[in-house]
């Protein structure tokens, strides 16, 4: 045999060990996409319910900075304290909505 020929047996032999090679592990990659994804929505759910608290603090802060010059009068601290009240609940539904829609979008796919 040529050497000519040698090597293309060998190179032929080394082509294909190195595709029984890579093939599982391209299929491992495939679970690691699907790993890799559910890490980011995770991330996206986590920005999503800080954005979600920042502006209820936002809120909140504005709520007591309109009502803090009448604080005596206690019809406006009651309206004080319920609109604070209504937005720490808004934020309380706000932040449970973004980690309830996936879990039950997942619970029924």
């Amino acid at each position: 045999m040529t050497s000519l020929k040698k090597l293309q047996i060998l190179l032929m032999f080394t082509a294909i060990l190195l595709l029984l090679h890579i093939a599982p592990e391209q299929a491992s990659a495939a679970a690691n996409v699907s790993a890799k994804i559910k890490e980011g929505l995770k991330q996206v759910q986590t920005l999503l319910t800080g954005l979600v608290v920042t502006v209820g603090i936002c809120v909140s802060i504005w709520i007591i900075i309109k009502k803090l010059p009448g604080v005596d009068d206690p019809h406006t601290k009651n309206e004080m304290f319920r609109g604070v009240g209504m937005a720490l609940a808004g934020v309380g539904l706000a932040a449970a909505i973004v980690w309830l829609v996936p879990w039950m979008y997942a619970l029924f796919a």
